[in-house]
């Protein structure tokens, strides 16, 4: 039985894809076929009738493989061919190889088994069948490679339709952060007070400095100071764990609580466990551990000293002009003073010191003096005195920037954390 001839083959036309399949029928170039049984003169006669290059050759409706019209053409074209081959069976001069493809496959499996044929075969039609396996028509190979060639110009734009959308969120993120970041910097002190109030920033009794540098578009850093009084002042710094948004959201909650803190309680370490109270009531327990560590301090400048609360943060510096030393404002080790967020009911201890006059104490976080140098050694707080040391007889702005500068230069890969430096100074009359 000879299958219908081209002139009623289905028209090939763009196809519709729908979760990964088409309707291959749409694909089909001709049918051109010849029986199994059916003498090679027939495939012979019927390659002249028409123009193909291949004819399906069938075992009634169900396919056996290809035959080629260059094959046939040789092999009853020569000498004693016609002679010899015209009267066997068509299927004896078959292609070796041959390619069936079921309606029932996805465009991906298709595809992958046409390009994947040796190139001996490759430009051979594709026998298309329906789900029972009968014969519908072969498609031409070069029908495949245009269809490929749509679906990846369709995939590539379909990359750059999300690459335009990626980018346009992403601009607007950095919208975002940066506005984020202007309103985070809105939370630190853009002047500091003068004491008492009025006095012009030479004459003041307690003099500041600060150096500030996110890790991202915003920090997770914050530092504030409080004017308690004419001659008294307290100052806040924290550091909450990691960086970047998520950490910049919490020190805006830590800005609210140590300012409400500062109008109820009076001591360092009653700021701090009313602080650390208030952050575990607004951070639910289900978002993961957030810690913060912090320290707040008050300066008194008629006195002379300051009382202190730290709540797991590293130690400040005190740097004794007069003396040209530098040591910690530390709090004895028995003392349990955790970082905040992490215990509901805890109380910070106080610790005072007196000052002399021209004596600094530096806040700072702990991306100051964790950098590795060249050779991989560790900063550490001691190597942070040592800048301070170096730079004792400095201007407290001069001495606080000539700080961060070492440790840039000390640091081969520069700062992977959020940096805070904060300089509280009695200056000398």
């Amino acid at each position: 039985m000879t299958a219908p001839s081209s002139s009623t083959a289905p028209s090939a036309s763009e196809p519709k894809m729908a979760d990964g399949m088409i309707d291959w029928r749409t694909l089909i170039g001709h049918s051109e076929a010849v029986q199994g049984d059916e003498p090679t003169d027939t495939a012979f006669e019927r390659f002249r009738g028409h123009k193909q290059e291949y004819m399906a050759v069938l075992d009634g409706q169900r396919p056996e493989g290809v035959c080629a019209r260059r094959e046939i053409g040789m092999l009853l074209g020569g000498r004693y061919g016609y002679a010899l081959f015209a009267r066997k069976p068509a299927r004896a001069h078959m292609a070796p190889t041959s390619l069936s493809v079921s309606v029932d496959m996805t465009v991906d499996a298709v595809l992958r088994a046409v390009f994947s044929r040796e190139a001996a075969e490759f430009y051979d039609d594709v026998i298309l069948v329906d789900s029972e396996g009968l014969f519908l028509g072969l498609i031409h190979v070069h029908t495949l490679v245009r269809l490929q060639t749509s679906l990846l110009e369709a995939h590539v734009e379909q990359l750059q339709a999300q690459r335009r959308e990626i980018a346009n969120k992403n601009e607007q993120m950095e919208m975002d952060l940066a506005l984020a970041r202007e309103m985070q910097l809105t939370l630190l002190p853009r002047q500091f007070p003068a004491f008492p109030p009025g006095a012009k920033a030479e004459d003041s009794t307690l003099r500041f400095a600060h150096h500030y540098l996110p890790s991202t578009a915003v920090s997770g850093d914050l530092f504030h100071v409080f004017p308690l009084g004419e001659h008294r002042a307290g100052v806040f710094i924290c550091d909450v764990m990691g960086h970047g948004v998520r950490s910049a959201l919490i020190t805006a909650m830590m800005r609210v609580l140590v300012q409400e803190a500062c109008t109820h309680v009076s001591s360092p370490g009653e700021v701090l466990a009313r602080v650390n109270r208030g952050l575990i009531e607004i951070i639910p327990t289900e978002t993961g551990v957030m810690f913060v560590t912090a320290a707040y301090a008050i300066f008194d400048a008629e006195r002379r000293s300051v009382s202190y609360a730290s709540a797991g943060h590293p130690a400040p510096l005190h740097l004794m002009r007069g003396k040209g030393t530098v040591g910690l404002l530390d709090q004895p080790r028995c003392d349990f003073n955790p970082a905040l967020g992490i215990f509901p009911q805890v109380t910070f201890g106080n610790y005072e010191r007196s000052l002399e006059a021209g004596d600094i104490i530096l806040f700072y976080t702990d991306g100051l003096f964790e950098v590795d140098g060249a050779d991989g050694t560790l900063l550490s707080v001691e190597g942070l005195a040592e800048f301070t040391r170096a730079l004792a007889a400095e201007p407290l702005p001069v001495l606080v920037d000539g700080i961060v500068a070492a440790v840039r230069s000390y640091a081969a890969r520069g700062f992977d954390d959020d940096v805070c430096l904060l300089a509280a100074e009695i200056p000398a009359r």
